[in-house]
This record gives C-alpha cells, sequence and structure tokens, in this order.
C-alpha cells in the first residue's frame, strides 16, 4: 500500500509519545513538485527541535536546544526536484536531549520525529 506524500500544511510528532517538544521545519518544500496545489517535502528535510520535556516522569525543566534533524525517505520512486520524496510515517534520525527533573536530575531521552499526517489525501507514492 503506498503512503501518501507529504506537502506543505504536513504534521509532525515524536515517535515517543512521552516526549513534549517544539518542532519548527527548517526547510522549504520544492516549488516546482506541488500536490493538491502545495509544495513536497523532499529527502533530507530538516527540523528543528526545542523545548523538550518528558512530563509523565517529572522531566519538566526543558532541555532547550534546539536540535537540528533530518528526514529520510522511504520512497523508492517517486521523486521530487530529483530527489525521493517524503511521506507519512517517515522519521528524522534519532534525536538524544536531556530534561531536568526538578532537583536538578538529568533525565536522558532519545527520540525521532514522525511525520503523522501528510498535509493532504490524494497524492500517493511508492
Amino acid at each position: 500500500m503506498a503512503n501518501e506524500i507529504a506537502v506543505l500544511g504536513m504534521t509532525l510528532a515524536p515517535d515517543n509519545p512521552l516526549v513534549i517538544c517544539t518542532i519548527t521545519i527548517v526547510s522549504l518544500p520544492s516549488v516546482k513538485t506541488k500536490a493538491q496545489g502545495s509544495g513536497v517535502y523532499e529527502n533530507g528535510c530538516q527540523v528543528s527541535v526545542s523545548a523538550i520535556t518528558v512530563p509523565s516522569v517529572g522531566a519538566t525543566i526543558p532541555d532547550p536546544g534546539p536540535y537540528t534533524a533530518s528526514f529520510s525517505a522511504t520512497a523508492t520512486k517517486s521523486k521530487a526536484d530529483s530527489k525521493l520524496v517524503l511521506r507519512v510515517n517517515d522519521t528524522t534520525g534519532t534525536i538524544t536531549a536531556t530534561p531536568q527533573i526538578p532537583g536538578p536530575s538529568p533525565y536522558p531521552v532519545n527520540f525521532k520525529i514522525k511525520i503523522t499526517n501528510a498535509g493532504q489525501v490524494k497524492a500517493h507514492s511508492l
């Protein structure tokens, strides 16, 4: 089954549901290749991750970051501007952060950023 192609307006989240953070997309989508009128994101797209906490375990003092991470495309054929497109469920490399439990006590955490919603529903890739 093909996954939806990520476009401007895609939704991102940590792959660890306990992690809370601020995610900012650094890279711009393609201006040439579009799906439903929105630019397509490509392999290597970068995000900046900051204000990382894990409140459920008491790590409420944020690791300020920012950490920069890049997405790796899982598409094998579909391209935009000669790069593979990003799709739902693609992830960045691992981010290692250390928010603090008040006291302070470090709480190291590893996670990736995942595309949870493509931002469109019609274009699919293989």
